[in-house]
């Protein structure tokens, strides 16, 4: 509660000191689009989809292969243990947080390129928490997964159940479908189903 009260004065402050209108953010990629037998390609989008794809695959390498891939999962799995074997903490936050940076900082440009620097693209992070809960929080490749059933079935669903219930599915799709994995299958698509026993 106490994040959700920050960004709301953070929202709040920023509009009043830079104003609430959208601003264009230009990054040299012409927003047009062509035709590739009978589909509508967007130069923007699919340089997004493209960038998007680099990083998964680097951090996907990088948390398999790497040795602080390793500790960071080893981190994730349990502190006490990662701490016990020597893994300096520290040093694992200021990778986590300046990777989570550089890949938030991508992905903000692509968004404010596509639909202008705006306070409310935050709403458009909270999609991703919907992602992580279908794939699964432990799964680089379950996130793939999880983003493309929630992108296909959010237009599908626009498309075929959209005139039934009045439009304007793509709004709540995406928690929807999350919440039906959290009643039967909470560790999501691809996470590893933890077991405590007391």
């Amino acid at each position: 509660m106490a994040t959700i009260g920050l960004n709301f004065f953070l929202e709040g402050f920023g509009e009043m000191v830079w104003g609430a209108n959208v601003k264009k953010l230009d990054i040299g990629i012409p927003d047009t689009s062509f035709i590739v037998k009978g589909v509508l390609v967007n130069r923007l989008e699919m340089t997004a989809a493209i960038t998007a794809g680099v990083l998964v695959t680097i951090l996907a390498v990088f948390f398999q292969r790497t040795r602080i891939g390793r500790a960071l999962r080893a981190v994730a799995d349990d502190h006490e243990a990662a701490l016990s074997i020597g893994i300096p903490l520290k040093t694992i936050w200021v990778i986590v947080w300046s990777v989570s940076g550089l890949v938030a900082l991508a992905a903000g440009v692509m968004w404010g390129a596509k639909s202008g620097v705006q306070f409310s693209l935050s709403l458009i992070a909270l999609k991703a928490l919907p992602v992580l809960i279908l794939g699964g929080f432990t799964s680089v490749p379950g996130a793939i997964v999880g983003g493309l059933i929630i992108g296909v079935g959010e237009k599908l669903g626009e498309v075929y159940w959209g005139p039934l219930v009045g439009g304007a599915i793509e709004n709540w799709f995406a928690y929807v479908l999350a919440l039906a994995f959290l009643v039967f299958r909470p560790q999501g698509l691809f996470g590893e189903k933890i077991i405590e026993r007391v």
